[in-house]
């Protein structure tokens, strides 16, 4: 898969893979590896990346492919880690079984609604329609910045009184690293539900929502009952489409908010608490 061009604002990575799904279904990618290449790969970061590799199980693909490259490097060195990055890239001439191209910044916010993640539209097609439920987090949107732009959407702002709007920490180090940058004050002023690190709502495990009630979250599946409601309608989206959605209490394609793209990098000095290290204490 050869990536050209940027994202354009609004659009990120999570609706980079549902454009995939959109593309070739929940079993597009059976019995196969994807590989991403191209110029368009140096406009990723390594947590974009995640968020793409994590939902290539999505489109049934056997593993995700990305290149460890400098970016994957400072990504490393942020976490105290640059001595373990090795440079790894295709074999020029490799050849491959099947070819495709994505150019970035042709993307638009999309959204995989119920119940499948290969059933994907547009977020301008459905907008309008009443939800229940955003929900941010997990281990498809775990980065940073996928918290930290929903924090500066919601500053100064309120939550839709219809709805709840559930944050979830995929990390204590995310944690305290957003709490460190002032973006959970912003989320919780907001009337944001703050929830523990981990994965929680993705497995079902809390903030199940109501039956037949709509769900707009940043997981990475939405078949029926993962979300521990066996009736939900449960929709997987960006964190920029999330937020927008709550702050509306409709199905809302964030270009329409009329605000300006909080544009956020990952941090290059993250909160690391070395003492969550340490062996337990003697009984």
């Amino acid at each position: 898969m050869k990536f050209t061009g940027r994202l354009p604002d609004w659009a990120s990575a999570k609706d980079v893979i549902l454009e995939m799904l959109r593309r070739h279904g929940v079993a597009g990618g059976v019995g196969r590896i994807v590989e991403y290449y191209g110029p368009g790969l140096a406009t990723l970061s390594a947590m974009d990346r995640h968020v793409i590799a994590n939902m290539g199980a999505g489109i049934g693909a056997t593993t995700t492919v990305f290149p460890s490259d400098q970016e994957v490097s400072r990504c490393l060195r942020a976490w105290q880690r640059g001595e373990e990055w090795v440079e790894l890239v295709a074999d020029t001439g490799a050849a491959y079984d099947v070819h495709d191209e994505i150019d970035l910044a042709s993307l638009v916010p999309l959204i995989a609604m119920p119940s499948s993640p290969g059933n994907v539209r547009p977020v301008n097609e459905v907008a309008g329609e009443k939800i229940y439920q955003t929900y941010i987090g997990a281990s498809a949107n775990p980065g940073y910045r996928d918290f930290a732009v929903s924090a500066l959407m919601m500053q100064g702002r309120q939550v839709n009184d219809r709805v709840s709007f559930d944050v979830n920490p995929t990390s204590r180090a995310q944690l305290e690293t957003l709490v460190r940058d002032g973006h959970i004050a912003h989320l919780l002023h907001a009337g944001a539900r703050l929830h523990q690190a981990g994965c929680d709502g993705c497995i079902g495990m809390g903030q199940a929502p109501d039956t037949n009630e709509l769900s707009l979250r940043t997981v990475p599946r939405n078949f029926p009952g993962r979300s521990g409601t066996r009736e939900d309608k449960m929709c997987l989206v960006s964190p920029e489409t999330a937020t927008a959605s709550a702050l509306t209490g409709v199905f809302t394609d964030p270009r329409t908010l009329g605000i300006p793209y909080p544009r956020i990098a990952d941090p290059d000095h993250p909160a690391i608490n070395r003492a969550m290290f340490m062996p337990p204490l003697p009984l």
